[in-house]
């Protein structure tokens, strides 16, 4: 018993050790959206079609409650207490696999031809990115919807870029 104690303790103070050093090592690397421009989301479809965004483009997404948003999907986190959320657009020029990669912990859909895509993969962002999370889809070329919710936070950096 007093082994497994050890190894435990051994354990977490590797982790607590690596995690420090991790987090010296990313102090003077800047995020994606160190000065990203700011939109705010929309609450409806016809409101997100005017909160556009670029992909490649980091951008900082003002939220509202998610009261007070009709998404196109029933997104996941939907209808938590207190909770933020929006939807805004970007345009895909080319097929392939897409990965949005968000400053928060949020809950985070992709509609395309009015339904959501799949999910291919989540995970944490690469190290030392700003990417807290970050979420793979394949995509089609057009115009897609980016819903959001579930936020603690009124406001998430978004970033959608395509993987080689």
């Amino acid at each position: 018993m007093r082994a497994i104690v050890l190894a435990a303790t051994v354990l977490l103070s590797a982790c607590a050790s690596a995690s420090a050093q991790e987090q010296s090592a990313c102090a003077t690397v800047a995020g994606p959206w160190k000065a990203p421009r700011m939109v705010a989301s929309a609450s409806d479809a016809a409101r997100a079609a005017q909160a556009r965004f670029a992909t490649g483009e980091p951008v900082r997404l003002l939220l509202l409650p998610d009261g007070e948003v009709t998404y196109l999907t029933l997104p996941k986190g939907e209808g938590e207490a207190a909770s933020f959320g929006g939807m805004a657009s970007f345009t895909v020029e080319q097929a392939g696999t897409y990965r949005v990669g968000l400053s928060e912990p949020v809950w985070v859909d992709v509609v395309e031809d009015g339904k959501p895509a799949e999910t291919l993969r989540f995970g944490p962002g690469p190290a030392c990115s700003g990417i807290r999370k970050a979420v793979s889809f394949e995509l089609k070329p057009g115009v897609h919807v980016l819903e959001i919710s579930g936020g603690k936070t009124p406001e998430a950096g978004v970033l959608v870029e395509r993987l080689p």
